[in-house]
């Protein structure tokens, strides 16, 4: 009895090895795309607190030419204050679409989370990272 167990098990074992093992042809290679180029709508910004739902800031920038359709790709649109080199960016994700839009009260935001003042032009590091 004890032998059969065994060699049932063996048997099932083998099985189950052989058949657990499946070949995957490989994956689609897509071509990498071209770096995005942002511009905004607006290059001195100093938005006051009674514009706060006002649209102060939209950025545009260029299709990456990924070889997919744009609705797959993600735009992460980054801000720092100047000189930061992106080390306390803060990020806003897009996906699908060309553009974004700040409203006043979210740069106010951003500006105060720096610790810069309101009604006041400052320098910001703007870029943009496409991805799909």
């Amino acid at each position: 009895m004890k032998h059969i167990l065994k060699t049932s098990f063996a048997f099932l074992t083998a099985v189950l090895f052989l058949t657990a093992c499946n070949k995957v042809a490989d994956l689609p290679k897509y071509e990498s795309g071209v770096i995005p180029v942002i511009s905004a709508s607006s290059s001195v910004i100093a938005p006051a607190p009674a514009d706060s739902n006002n649209i102060a800031l939209t950025l545009t920038w260029t299709d990456p030419g990924f070889a997919t359709p744009t609705s797959n790709c993600k735009y992460i649109i980054q801000m720092d204050s100047t000189g930061r080199n992106f080390s306390k960016a803060v990020s806003k994700t897009v996906i699908g679409k060309f553009s974004a839009t700040y409203t006043a009260k979210e740069l106010n935001t951003i500006l105060l989370g720096y610790g810069l003042a309101y009604n006041t032009a400052y320098d910001l590091d703007v870029r943009v990272i496409a991805s799909y």
